[in-house]
């Protein structure tokens, strides 16, 4: 009985300290995700205003095509 509980109380402690170098190691890769996310964020939303704007440019590229051959 008692090498049983000694044996449960070593697995135990195994998976105590496992568990916390497991965290250890996944907190910095953690924080660089976030720091990687925080700056592609901003570059996304730059990204996608400009594909817009090149959109809205292009609409008004068409427009004035048209114009033009109408007026031919």
């Amino acid at each position: 009985m008692r090498k049983k509980t000694i044996a449960v109380m070593l697995l135990a402690a195994m998976l105590t300290v496992s568990a916390s170098k497991a965290l250890a190691n996944s907190e910095p890769v953690l924080a660089s995700v976030e720091w990687v996310l925080a700056k592609i964020n901003p570059l996304n939303e730059r990204v996608t205003k400009l594909e817009q704007r090149v959109q809205q440019l292009e609409q008004e590229v068409e427009k004035l095509k048209r114009q033009l051959e109408a007026a031919k």
